[in-house]
C-alpha cells in the first residue's frame, strides 16, 4: 500500500516537473517580430548582448514588444534565482507590469561571471 501512495504521488509530480521554466537561447525570441527591421534588430542585439538565459526567458513571455525590449534591457549583466523565475514564468495571466516587477524582485544581487575574463593561471607547487 505504501508503495501504491509513493507512486501515485511521483505521477502527481510529473506535471509539475513539467512546468519547470526552460532556458532558451535568445537568439529564438526573434520569432515574436514581424517587421524585417525589428527581426534584424532582435538578432543583432540577441548576439552580442549577454544575458541570462532564464530571465531572457522569462521576458520573452512579454505580450508587448516594448514590454519585451524593456525587460530585455533590465536583466543585462544581472544574475537572478532560478526558483524566483519559475515563479515568473508559471503566470501565464500576468500583466506585462506585474512580469516586470517579478523579474526585478528574482535578482540574485551579484553580477555574473563575465566570460570574457582573464583566469590566473593555476600554479601547482611539488
Amino acid at each position: 500500500m505504501k508503495n501504491i501512495l509513493h507512486s501515485i504521488a511521483l505521477i502527481a509530480l510529473i506535471p509539475l516537473i513539467a512546468l519547470a521554466l526552460e532556458p532558451t537561447n535568445p537568439q529564438g525570441f526573434c520569432d515574436r517580430f514581424v517587421g524585417e527591421k525589428d527581426i534584424q534588430q532582435c538578432k543583432e542585439r540577441t548576439q552580442k548582448e549577454e544575458v541570462d538565459w532564464y530571465a531572457a526567458t522569462v521576458c520573452n513571455l512579454q505580450k508587448e514588444d516594448g514590454a519585451f525590449w524593456k525587460c530585455w534591457d533590465s536583466i543585462k549583466g544581472q544574475s537572478f534565482n532560478p526558483a524566483a523565475l519559475d515563479r515568473c514564468g508559471e503566470d501565464k495571466d500576468l500583466s506585462d507590469i506585474q512580469r516586470q516587477d517579478c523579474v526585478t524582485t528574482a535578482r540574485a544581487g551579484r553580477e555574473p561571471a563575465s566570460q570574457n575574463a582573464a583566469f590566473q593561471a593555476l600554479k601547482i607547487s611539488k
